[in-house]
């Protein structure tokens, strides 16, 4: 298989992407799976320039030497490059662009295979408001985390809404940034802080939740897709000292850690059980991986659904993957073969669409 990464972007996740394609070159240089084989590499800056480089057979270079040797094209003209090297793109974009609807949007307009997945579940699964109102009401066992989603353009009402309803320590977040970016904790709500909260993310996102801090331990499951079966990989328990896993938590190395053992068997099972009724719902492409947090009284709760996960060497996912007695090439080979499936049947739904007429002929 003609394999190309896609990385980069212009989101705030973009250091993170460069991470994940650094660690990608380092694995497939070393694979011993001949059947993948690398042949582009196409990275998007933070200013919004499309690096290429074709590789000839060449061992995947990292980003640093990758910048040196690949040539600049503009933006507008990815697809129709996507198009003309014909190739499955495996992305390793995050956040804006990657897993916000656009780039699923642009290949499946084009007709470019890659690993991009749906559109819709691309762009619910960057909405963080959204995604835990269908969680929660497709898992009735979920209890619901206590969320005012405030507005940016109607920023009056949300905040009035918010101290009407929540007391006491409170989680703030931006709705579609990812990574924890910019998300806070705060011990009371007043108005002050949520206006202060809403201009410092202003310039990043149209709005914010004003969630009630639940306090208890983090776990997180992995989930990959072949058609239409799932399977959850064993799940992760965070331990974590401060009690808060915030951007700060995540970059700083130690801060946390994770374990696969000491997690009761029926938790793992309401939690296998969930994650598999989500990702199938949300119509995950390949892989993702889903938090949730569980209090004292072993209620839980949905946090979120990330539809590409971290995989950079240090990353909960590939350890997930590791513990299951996998690696990523064989999420690549995966999502290959999902990616041709689905595009046999998307054929047979276009040849039949188009059979329909409506009005005179």
């Amino acid at each position: 298989m003609q394999l190309a990464l896609m990385y980069g972007g212009r989101s705030v996740e973009h250091d993170w992407s460069i991470a994940m394609y650094n660690h990608f070159a380092d694995v497939l240089n070393k694979a011993v799976h001949a059947s993948i084989s690398p042949a582009f590499i196409y990275y998007i800056s933070r200013s919004g320039d499309l690096l290429r480089l074709a590789l000839d057979g060449d061992r995947l270079p990292k980003h640093d030497e990758f910048t040196t040797r690949a040539e600049t094209y503009s933006l507008t003209s990815l697809a129709c490059i996507l198009k003309n090297d014909s190739n499955f793109v495996f992305s390793l974009l995050q956040g804006q662009d990657g897993e916000d609807g656009q780039i699923q949007a642009l290949a499946q307009f084009y007709d470019i295979p890659g690993s991009f997945g749906d559109k819709t579940a691309a762009m619910l699964s960057a909405d963080k408001y959204l995604q835990g109102l269908i969680a929660n009401r497709l898992c009735p066992e979920l209890t619901p985390i206590p969320t005012i989603h405030v507005s940016q353009s109607d920023l009056d009402a949300g905040i009035a809404e918010a101290l009407r309803h929540l007391t006491g320590p409170c989680v703030l977040k931006p709705n579609t940034l990812g990574g924890s970016f910019l998300t806070e904790c705060l011990d009371n709500l007043s108005e002050e802080g949520l206006r202060s909260y809403s201009e410092r993310i202003a310039a990043y996102d149209a709005s914010f939740l004003v969630q009630q801090r639940i306090v208890g331990t983090e776990y997180t499951s992995g989930v990959l897709i072949n058609r239409h079966e799932v399977t959850v990989l064993p799940v992760a328990r965070i331990n974590n000292p401060s009690g808060f896993l915030g951007y700060d938590q995540k970059t700083q190395k130690g801060s946390y850690t994770v374990e696969f053992h000491k997690i009761e068997n029926s938790l793992q099972t309401r939690i296998f059980s969930m994650s598999t009724k989500i990702a199938r719902e949300f119509r995950l492409h390949t892989f993702g991986r889903l938090d949730f947090i569980v209090d004292d009284q072993q209620r839980v709760y949905f946090f979120e659904v990330n539809a590409v996960p971290g995989l950079t060497a240090g990353s909960i996912f590939p350890k997930m993957l590791a513990k299951a007695g996998f690696d990523l090439c064989h999420v690549i080979g995966l999502a290959a073969s999902n990616e041709i499936d689905q595009r046999r049947r998307e054929e047979v739904r276009k040849i039949e669409t188009s059979r329909i007429r409506y009005g005179p002929r």
